[in-house]
């Protein structure tokens, strides 16, 4: 069928629009297609970044964690330092005193100072003038521990705080061992300041001398003392 001349111009126009709604909403679906893609790509960005700055965080936390652990593992490290140092000196402090009282065996420098009977004959009366008493031992060892003297034995033996040395005839006894002269007092300590102190002018070696003791003096580089329960 023809299409009368009248209505040719409304039927293009009528095409054309037709034509210009189809594109537009091909183009605005296109656009609203887009959109909602754009939105989706968005949300997933903000959300990786979200995700990340939580990593960032947790991470922060962490390691302010592991800082705040590893000062308190120095600080345990340094309060051990500490105690072990007071463990070792206190160990050490208790060696000392269990040598000082004859738990254990001491050596050290120190002197030696040997008494002889004299070598003079005297009548029998004055026979008991001439020979080293226990009175003359005492003398000396209380002199020592005066002076200083951390350890002190008579021919070997360890002298201790309740020890007890007499007489009995011409040997001298001990803690009931009996020893003969020449009787050789030992002691431990500072030799100069030990031997000083016996040396003193009207001391101990002049009392000695005067009484027709005879005296040998000297220094020790090293002397070994055995605790009490070896004796």
């Amino acid at each position: 069928m023809k299409v009368k001349g009248k209505y040719t111009i409304p039927s293009l126009v009528l095409f054309i629009v037709g034509f210009l709604v189809a594109f537009a909403f091909q183009h605005t679906h296109a656009l609203v297609v887009d959109d909602d893609r754009g939105v989706q790509e968005w949300e997933q960005t903000f959300y990786y970044r979200q995700q990340l700055i939580q990593f960032e965080d947790n991470n922060n936390q962490l390691q302010q964690e592991i800082d705040a652990l590893r000062l308190n593992l120095i600080q345990l490290e340094d309060d051990l330092a500490g105690q072990t140092d007071t463990l070792r000196s206190s160990v050490s402090e208790k060696l000392k005193l269990q040598a000082l009282t004859g738990e254990l065996p001491i050596e050290g420098p120190g002197i030696f100072i040997s008494l002889r009977d004299s070598e003079f004959t005297p009548s029998t009366e004055r026979v008991d003038e001439y020979i080293v008493h226990d009175r003359h031992i005492q003398m000396v060892i209380n002199e020592l521990i005066v002076a200083g003297a951390e350890a002190l034995a008579v021919n070997g033996q360890r002298i201790f705080s309740d020890s007890h040395v007499v007489c009995i005839g011409p040997v001298i006894s001990v803690d009931g061992n009996q020893y003969p002269a020449p009787f050789v007092i030992e002691a431990i300590g500072d030799s100069e300041t030990l031997q000083d102190s016996l040396e003193l002018s009207n001391g101990i070696i002049d009392i000695l001398v005067n009484e027709e003791i005879e005296v040998e003096i000297g220094k020790k580089n090293n002397i070994i003392m055995q605790p009490r329960m070896s004796q």
